[in-house]
């Protein structure tokens, strides 16, 4: 460091000039005294570079000049390598430091202890190195302190972006997963009513019929859901959103009509004593994963039938889907070929029901068909 050179060169200069005053002309010095200077300014100028070994040097040249009566004013010196090594180690470190300066520095006038100006030259220098070691302690805690400070606000910030971060990530799961279920089951239902009714127009145009006004009511409704998701998402304070609430357990049986629409017999049956009292968000979930279900069942069942059951275990919500439809093997192929498509459907169920700590059991039935089986439990129920 260019300053420590310059600072190194200025005390050599003043204690020149305070042995000049004191005891005369430089010239007169002796080489003693002169090492002992260039020596001491050395150690200023490295105490950066090298802060422990120059205060050892710092203290030894201190000594050295008590011990032969040299007039070196060690005192302002020694402030310097002390305050480095006080400021940039640990308080144990830096406190055995200071021992080691002061049983040197003492030790040389205790040597010399006849000599009243060397003694007190000594003990200004003893006094001076504590004083030093005191400012550059303090100066280490603070900058610890402040450190700390950094480091917790640094932390802080993390854990902001973190959880903005993971709400964000949330966030986007769930609308991704009702954007999934209402266009999946819609989507699938429309493209059944329109197959049966490009099927039968030319032979039976009222069945036709029938399928298109299927077709137009399941757009309709998957076209108002839809609003209403864009509407929550939208930032626009001159159109408020949609206030419609979000459907339930009592919106299953117009859901089962969208799928009787598609060829689907279904039924439904609820012996839950909570299943109208749940809170909004099981509530909802219950719903999408009905509608799940049913949806596979549209997809990849075929003509069949299909029950859905809604009970109370002893200590759960048990909401099942099962159909008697193509058959264990083709079903559970069909299943997950869905999932190798890219398609999430019984994965974004399982994410739902584990968002309450329950569990999802989908499989073949021996018998035929295919059964989803969502338990919630208990303590959840009457969560808000």
């Amino acid at each position: 460091m260019y300053v420590d050179y310059l600072i190194a060169t200025l005390l050599l200069m003043l204690s020149l000039l305070h042995y000049a005053l004191r005891h005369g002309p430089v010239a007169q010095a002796g080489v003693s005294n002169l090492v002992l200077m260039i020596g001491a300014s050395a150690c200023v100028a490295l105490r950066r570079h090298m802060p422990m070994t120059s205060l050892m040097v710092m203290a030894a040249l201190t000594a050295l000049a008590a011990i032969g009566g040299d007039a070196f004013a060690a005192e302002i010196f020694i402030v310097f390598p002390m305050y480095q090594v006080a400021s940039g180690f640990e308080r144990r470190r830096s406190l055995v430091a200071l021992a080691v300066v002061l049983v040197v520095v003492t030790g040389g006038s205790t040597i010399r202890f006849l000599s009243v100006v060397t003694s007190g030259w000594n003990v200004s220098s003893a006094v001076a190195a504590v004083t030093a070691w005191f400012i550059g302690d303090s100066v280490r805690v603070r900058r610890t302190y402040v450190a700390g400070l950094a480091e917790q606000a640094e932390q802080r910030q993390r854990e902001v972006v973190e959880r903005a971060q993971r709400s964000v990530a949330e966030e986007r799961l769930r609308i991704a997963r009702e954007l999934h279920d209402v266009v999946a089951h819609s989507l699938s239902v429309i493209a059944v009513q329109s197959g049966v009714g490009r099927h039968v127009i030319d032979e039976q145009p009222a069945q036709a019929k029938i399928a298109l006004a299927a077709v137009e009511t399941t757009s309709r409704s998957a076209l108002d859901e839809l609003r209403r998701m864009l509407g929550v998402l939208r930032h626009d304070d001159q159109a408020a959103p949609s206030l419609t609430p979000t459907p339930g357990v009592g919106d299953l049986e117009h859901l089962a009509d969208q799928v009787r629409a598609a060829g689907v017999v279904v039924t439904i049956r609820c012996s839950s004593v909570v299943a109208t009292e749940l809170p909004p968000s099981v509530d909802l979930t219950v719903f999408r994963i009905v509608q799940e279900a049913l949806t596979n069942v549209v997809k990849h069942a075929g003509p069949s039938s299909v029950v859905v059951e809604i009970r109370d275990d002893a200590d759960s919500l048990v909401v099942e889907v099962t159909d008697d439809g193509l058959g264990p093997l083709s079903y559970h192929a069909n299943i997950a070929g869905d999932v190798e498509e890219g398609h999430h459907g019984i994965a974004g169920m399982r994410e739902r029901v584990a968002i309450f700590g329950g569990s999802l059991r989908t499989g073949h039935r021996l018998e035929g068909g295919y059964r989803v089986t969502a338990s919630f439990p208990s303590g959840v129920l009457g969560a808000s």
